[in-house]
């Protein structure tokens, strides 16, 4: 399963025309959370239908559209999400899908942007961005793989601590 962005216009407006044709959803599933403070309502809606689905996408077998309205702290956000599929499953399944893989993306974006401070690094030339970001990656592995959940803490910890640093490694 991959998602289609407005970038892939063509797609992505053949998807939208169908997804949003009420007689061409094969199964749909409505969630509602309510956690500190914030409401999501969250529509997945799958289609099997690909009538009109250029044939350059070979294997595609399902169209899935998520809906999402949001409210946190009196304001409303309404996204929306398209995906395709090279299985065939129901709305529940992509939905937990989708759900899993968003929480494991803005986890890890948040703990790079918030607490390594990627966006605001200066390192812009060449390979170094890359490089400094494979860096990072591997200390968040080697923390998660110590069993650290709060990795602003455990960086605190191992900061001047060679020898635990050398013990987490090894």
């Amino acid at each position: 399963m991959i998602g289609v962005k407005k970038n892939q216009r063509i797609l992505h407006s053949q998807i939208e025309k169908i997804v949003n044709d009420k007689n061409k959803i094969s199964s749909s599933y409505i969630e509602m959370e309510v956690s500190k403070g914030r409401r999501e309502l969250r529509c997945t809606s799958v289609s099997d239908c690909l009538e009109s689905i250029s044939p350059e996408w070979k294997g595609l077998m399902q169209l899935i559209k998520v809906h999402r309205i949001v409210r946190v702290k009196g304001e409303t956000r309404d996204e929306v999400a398209y995906f395709i599929s090279s299985k065939h499953s129901n709305a529940f399944l992509y939905s937990e899908g989708i759900r899993l893989h968003w929480a494991i993306e803005n986890s890890l974006h948040y703990v790079k942007d918030v607490t390594l401070k990627e966006d605001a690094s200066k390192i812009r030339t060449g390979n170094a961005p890359q490089n400094i970001s494979t860096i990072k990656n591997i200390s968040l592995n080697i923390l998660r793989s110590n069993n650290y959940k709060n990795i602003a803490q455990a960086m605190r910890m191992v900061a001047n601590n060679i020898k635990l640093m050398k013990s987490m490694i090894i």
